[in-house]
């Protein structure tokens, strides 16, 4: 693996995080606003990470 594709992984990486972490965040602020599978439908996070947010 060279250099370029080692950082274009990581770059990858990053950038899937950061998605993940922009749903989760999106959908806290809806937690008081919809019921779960409403968020989980229009986010598209797992209905079981919704759940868990809710419990935070």
């Amino acid at each position: 693996m060279t250099l370029l594709e080692r950082d274009r992984e990581k770059f990858q990486e990053g950038r899937e995080e950061g998605r993940e972490e922009g749903k989760k965040e999106a959908a806290r602020t809806l937690l008081d606003l919809l019921d779960d599978e409403t968020i989980t439908s229009r986010i598209g996070l797992p209905l079981e990470e919704v759940e868990a947010l809710r419990k935070e």
